[in-house]
């Protein structure tokens, strides 16, 4: 395909997972793409296997939680490939956690990747949405069905992203912007492993943050490639088949008109966890190298 009729779409988080997977899927639907994450060694390496295909790629390693990350994102993709189509916020981490526990800094930082960053993103990126009529996918999580205390605090930029997804659709209907939620549930990827190993010293599993059983969880590629017809098929809200953002939705549905067992089940699972210690998180200056999720 001439490089003049080629999309471009900008990734966040693309280094692994269902990042990396939606690199290859676009790269295969002719898109060029720029790819952002923190780990540079990565990124390359999914460079260099697109770009034998022809794909056009910038890689921009660099920190979500920096203010001037999101502006710089944006102009330098457009200053490359003369546009933008399609930008995903895909990038995101959990620190499994009592928010009494948590560091101040760390809680701070999953607000700057995971919210604050998709809005800023989006809002240098609008003008040039606008122009191409092109696509904006926010990928959420089905948490926010149920408030989980391991994770409050990613629960709660995920329902903050879910709403101003909503928000943001309305305002740009009339100017041929699609604004598309994902709620991909479990997924195989490194997300759990990566809970799992910040969360205790003690090597002890934690349903709290365990994964599901395999069958429970989509496949990172076919994931990708539900995500990626969004730019052709557009839909309010994406959620995984067969996954648990269903059943998610249905216990949280039957915890909102019986608040009363929500707050039982959960309250007690928090308080057998507590006490055993297996939701204490390392020392900060143990975990900083600690990796995050979904970059």
């Amino acid at each position: 395909m001439d490089s003049s009729t080629r999309k471009v779409a900008l990734i966040t988080g693309a280094s692994a997972g269902i990042g990396a997977a939606l690199a290859h899927e676009l790269g295969a639907r002719d898109f060029d793409l720029a790819l952002t994450a923190r780990r540079a060694d990565r990124l390359e390496q999914i460079a260099g296997v697109l770009c034998r295909s022809g794909t056009k790629i910038l890689i921009v390693p660099t920190d979500l939680a920096d203010p001037a990350t999101p502006e710089r994102l944006v102009r330098e993709t457009v200053t490359t490939f003369g546009g933008l189509d399609v930008l995903i916020n895909n990038a995101g981490f959990g620190l499994p956690t009592l928010f009494t526990d948590a560091d101040p800094a760390d809680l701070r930082r999953q607000l700057e990747v995971n919210f604050v960053a998709p809005l800023m993103l989006a809002r240098h990126a609008v003008p040039h949405l606008i122009e191409r009529r092109g696509t904006l996918i926010n990928i959420g999580s089905a948490i926010t069905s149920i408030a989980n205390s391991a994770l409050g605090a990613y629960g709660a930029t995920k329902a903050g992203l879910a709403y101003w997804n909503d928000a943001l659709r309305r305002e740009l209907q009339h100017k041929n912007v699609r604004v598309c939620l994902v709620e991909p549930g479990p997924v195989h990827t490194e997300f759990f492993e990566s809970l799992q190993a910040l969360a205790r010293p003690n090597g002890r599993y934690n349903p709290l943050l365990d994964a599901p059983m395999p069958w429970m969880s989509a496949d990172v590629r076919d994931a990708a490639r539900r995500i990626a017809t969004l730019v052709e098929r557009p839909r309010r809200r994406l959620s995984m088949l067969r996954r648990v953002v269903w059943p998610y939705r249905a216990l949280g549905g039957l915890f909102r008109v019986w608040p009363a067992l929500g707050d039982l089940a959960l309250s007690t699972l928090v308080t057998h966890f507590d006490r055993l210690g297996d939701l204490k998180r390392t020392p900060r200056s143990r975990s900083r190298d600690g990796a995050q999720p979904s970059e």
